[in-house]
């Protein structure tokens, strides 16, 4: 599928300009986060690590870099992530890797481009996996509530050197409150870290955004699916 044409709004400019992360290092906030156990919500056994191999440019050279981020499962064949995961994405000798490690051990997929939202003010992206993933229900997918109250859950592989162990134990929180709304994206009291970006955020147990970014200090920003998008034609389409 060709690509989509990217836009580049200043905020993902910046992020990529003063080389720092969308979710700068821990600064010690108070822990809210649980690691992913047998008595988490079971539903979060559909999201898993997404790693994609890439390049990008430094001093004039090009660079192999691998980004590491979350994705959910949203249908057997079907994974749900962030945009900029795949910003960098050019080796198209090499898939990115979809894994589920909470599942029988390890499963492992490849993973290709189906449709994105071209930038940091659609920040999603949906991917066909080489094959189908059965052992656990996909988390289905809605727009967000109107309520400014609803209680969100998020999750995802984060990197700090914590509870998320360098991203290799998945996280999550609940009772997360929305803050403030912007045009492409939301805001809420919860606090998470690189590796993150790409996760789902949940209301009821349905996927209303993922997560985009972060101040690593008190608030996490996540993309909203909002009702009648073009995100949700395309997800009709593609998340068989």
């Amino acid at each position: 599928m060709p690509r989509i044409a990217r836009k580049t709004p200043l905020f993902s400019t910046l992020c990529t300009v003063l080389a720092l992360s969308c979710f700068p290092a821990a600064a010690g906030p108070a822990e809210q986060r649980a690691v992913f156990d047998a008595g988490s919500p079971q539903l979060l056994q559909a999201v898993g690590k997404l790693t994609v191999p890439g390049h990008d440019r430094v001093d004039g050279r090009r660079r192999s870099r691998e980004e590491n981020c979350t994705a959910s499962l949203v249908a057997p064949s079907t994974i749900l992530t962030a945009w900029h995961c795949l910003e960098y994405y050019s080796d198209l000798s090499r898939d990115p890797q979809f894994s589920l490690p909470a599942v029988m051990g390890e499963v492992s997929v490849a993973a290709t481009r189906l449709a994105d939202g071209g930038g940091m003010d659609a920040d999603w992206a949906l991917m066909r996996l080489a094959r189908p993933i059965r052992q656990v229900n996909p988390l289905p997918v809605a727009a967000p509530p109107a309520a400014s109250d609803a209680r969100l859950l998020i999750a995802g592989y984060a990197r700090d050197s914590g509870l998320g162990a360098g991203g290799q134990r998945l996280t999550w929180q609940s009772d997360c409150r929305v803050e403030d709304r912007e045009a492409s994206r939301v805001g809420m009291d919860c606090v998470t870290y690189k590796g993150a970006s790409g996760g789902p955020v949940l209301v009821d147990g349905r996927v209303v955004g993922v997560i985009s970014a972060g101040d690593g200090q008190r608030r996490t920003y996540f993309a909203p699916f909002s009702a009648g998008t073009r995100f949700f034609s395309l997800y009709r389409l593609h998340a068989r």
